[in-house]
């Protein structure tokens, strides 16, 4: 009974190994003045650039009724999008 028990968790860990181990890769960085900046904080900020002239034009032609809600989903989306694109 422990022997069976024993062998499960073995093909479990064997089958989960891959995906803990996937992490492992390097993360994409940028050397801005000798510092390293992961690339993810490159997106946001341009990201929050492009919501903030973007929104900027779109408010002229449409009302923004809960701006709360949506500048932050709208900069998220970009980021996204940037990540994406530039990334993959």
């Amino acid at each position: 009974m422990k022997t069976k028990r024993l062998s499960r968790f073995c093909r479990g860990g064997l089958m989960l190994a891959p995906l803990l181990l996937s992490g492992c890769a390097r993360a994409p960085s940028f050397d801005i003045l000798g510092s390293f900046f992961p690339a993810w904080l490159f997106c946001v900020a341009v990201a929050i650039l492009l919501s903030a002239v973007s929104l900027r034009v779109l408010s002229r032609y449409v009302e923004i009724v809960w701006p709360v809600v949506v500048y932050p989903s709208f900069a998220a989306g970009l980021t996204f999008a940037l990540w994406l694109v530039l990334f993959r």
